[in-house]
């Protein structure tokens, strides 16, 4: 009987074990797809600022020179 609870002990151990493994492997994947999703959205907001300030320059009639 004491072999047999040591086994189960160390089964639920190995299965802990392999859940915290798993949950470890998706958060590096998904911080991996926000890191991405934030460089998509700075080349976005880099693009939309060069536009407004080629808005602004062109209509000041270039009075203001970047």
């Amino acid at each position: 009987m004491e072999n047999a609870s040591k086994a189960l002990i160390i089964a639920g151990a190995v299965l802990i074990s392999i859940v915290l493994i798993s949950l470890g492997v998706m958060l590096i994947s998904r911080s991996g797809n926000a890191s991405g999703s934030a460089e998509n959205t700075s080349q976005m907001i880099d693009t939309q600022s060069q536009t407004g300030i080629n808005t602004i320059s062109n209509l000041t009639n270039g009075l203001f020179e970047y």
